[in-house]
């Protein structure tokens, strides 16, 4: 099992990005930190193998803590996930040795391909598997290939945008939700959401149930699958 330690200084965000973690076979997260100062403290103790982190802190800054990381010999692999889109930031990043940079929003498909190549990586490390010209070209290459966007091959009247907002929102609870809820939480129009979620239903990726109030009809309400 992977362990993953999160830096991220928004609580909620944090709690999102540690669902994503969890439907994702072979990782488990260790922690959560909001503060540079928690960060220092919770990678020396829990040495995870995995640290998903964030760029601006309260106290700090995320790429002056990969060379805080560097400076004390700590060897986890980073994952940057930040709303920062500077060039200086990606540079400054990549000179530290980042396994990925991911930019907020996060897709889950981007997030899960960025998670499989890192796990791919690992088991290739463990294995100890001797090294070809062939071999180091597939990993440059992106070792696990990307997963397919979820705007390729989708049905006409179906925006993989809004399809992905759909699925982030889902992401959020483990509970069922209903289209309008749905609706109110991005802004779209009820039936706009109630169409995405028929879709998502047809493809397995979200499970659907009846739920039955005072009066009326049942209302159909969604939840997304454990694994994707």
């Amino acid at each position: 099992m992977i362990k993953v330690l999160i830096a991220e200084d928004d609580p909620r965000i944090a709690l999102l990005h540690q669902s994503m973690v969890e439907k994702i076979e072979g990782f488990e997260v260790v922690s959560i930190a909001n503060t540079v100062a928690e960060l220092q403290e919770f990678i020396v103790v829990m040495k995870p193998d995995l640290l998903l982190l964030d760029v601006y802190f309260p106290d700090g800054n995320g790429i002056d803590f990969l060379g805080w990381m560097r400076n004390n010999a700590i060897g986890t692999d980073v994952i940057l996930i930040t709303a920062a889109k500077e060039m200086a930031s990606l540079e400054k990043s990549l000179r530290y040795g980042v396994f990925d940079y991911l930019i907020k929003p996060i897709m889950f498909y981007r997030f899960s391909a960025s998670l499989t190549k890192f796990k791919a990586y690992k088991e290739k490390v463990i294995t100890h598997e001797e090294l070809s010209q062939s071999k180091v070209d597939e990993f440059f290459n992106k070792t696990a290939q990307m997963a397919k966007p979820l705007h390729v091959g989708l049905p006409k009247g179906v925006d993989g945008i809004t399809l992905e907002k759909i699925l982030t929102a889902l992401h959020h609870n483990e509970t069922f939700f209903s289209a309008s809820e749905i609706a109110e939480q991005l802004g779209i129009n009820r039936t706009t959401a109630r169409r995405y979620l028929e879709y998502l239903v047809s493809t397995s990726k979200v499970e659907v149930d009846s739920h039955y109030g005072s009066v009326g009809r049942p209302e159909r309400k969604y939840k997304l699958k454990t694994t994707l």
